[in-house]
């Protein structure tokens, strides 16, 4: 009973920390400051830095890796260390992993293999408890957070895994950027594609060509005009161009299936949806917005569906977010009401099992 309800407490008091329509002050009275470390961790052919945000004392505390994908601010955005210093305040190690490639609006396998290595890095701190301990990303960094949670370096040290807005599948991503529709419920419609997720598409698409063919692709479509003789491509150049510039969902189907097996083994290894079984964390948190136009929101359904009657899988929609963003939708103070509690709610799971 005292554990639930401390876990109660800390969810709440996370969420408060957390969104900036609160003041920190209040909690910051009632919280320790965290410590902030400046560390290396290994990667694929070399290390990178990142600030560590970690309570004080000598623990063993539960960690979380975030991964927060490709975002269109830079790594000192107020609201980092603000995320970062309210895992602290209320019972996390935490260590935020940019990766190079998506903050050069690129998604590569390579991170589904990065990921784990800092995550493993992580909890062989002597400050940290691999049994509480998880990781956690919102949008592209949510699928990449799930792919790291299945990968055998890591799966059987994994106790929690959470991702906000994720894709399932870059199979349907792909041919639903391609199109410009979406499937939510039923049947496909318009999607409007936001400017940030047809970049991210295009140079991932292209990023396995050679670098010169790769930009005259990329240079096709940011411009929207302009003549390109797909005879002067390599056969896996005209491959993507077909994809690139289908004119409906069936031609984006029909692209897909078309293209060289490189990609198609790329398409594969960045899909949630294909590694959901290899998942070994007793918790699994999804959650999405359900007017998201970033990622739709019929991408999270599908894991949904994917992870219905296991044990420890929660997924939630909210009203309150734009895409991740909880600061751009206005609501009536009784509709935000309610989906504040249904946040903190969604959260409980993960202090309950972890901090409390």
């Amino acid at each position: 009973m005292l554990a639930a309800v401390r876990a109660h407490a800390r969810a709440i008091g996370f969420v408060i920390r957390l969104l900036p329509l609160f003041p920190a002050r209040p909690t910051d009275w009632v919280t320790r400051a965290p410590v902030i470390e400046r560390v290396s961790y290994p990667m694929r052919g070399g290390t990178v830095e990142g600030d560590l945000y970690r309570p004080p004392g000598r623990g063993p505390h539960p960690a979380i890796v975030l991964c927060l994908g490709v975002v269109p601010f830079g790594v000192d955005h107020p609201q980092i260390p603000r995320l970062e210093a309210a895992l602290a305040r209320f019972g996390f190690v935490a260590l935020i992993h940019w990766s190079t490639a998506m903050r050069d609006r690129r998604l590569v396998p390579e991170d589904s293999e990065n990921i784990p290595l800092a995550y493993d890095w992580l909890v062989r701190r002597p400050d940290v408890d691999p049994a509480r301990s998880g990781l956690f990303g919102t949008c592209v960094g949510g699928s990449f957070a799930l792919l790291a949670a299945a990968h055998p370096l890591i799966r059987d040290r994994v106790a929690f895994v959470g991702a906000f807005a994720p894709f399932s599948s870059m199979w349907t991503l792909a041919r639903d950027i391609a199109s410009r529709t979406r499937t939510t419920d039923a049947s496909p419609e318009p999607w409007p594609v936001d400017p940030l997720t047809h970049d991210v598409f295009v140079r991932s698409m292209t990023d396995a060509l050679e670098p010169r063919e790769a930009e005259r692709l990329r240079e096709l479509c940011s411009t929207g005009s302009g003549q390109l003789d797909p005879t002067t491509l390599s056969v896996q150049g005209r491959a993507i161009y077909a994809l690139l510039t289908a004119p409906d969902r069936d031609s984006a189907q029909l692209a897909l299936e078309r293209l060289p097996d490189v990609n198609r083994e790329r398409l594969d290894a960045m899909s949630p949806l294909s590694h959901v079984g290899e998942l070994k964390a007793p918790l699994v948190v999804v959650g999405h917005d359900r007017d998201d136009l970033v990622i739709p929101v019929g991408e999270s359904r599908r894991l949904a569906r994917a992870l219905s009657g296991r044990r420890g899988a929660h997924y939630t929609e909210y009203a309150m977010f734009e895409h991740a963003d909880p600061t751009r939708r206005k609501l009536a103070p009784l509709r935000l009401a309610s989906e504040l509690r249904k946040f903190y709610l969604s959260l409980y799971p993960l202090f309950r099992q972890t901090v409390a």
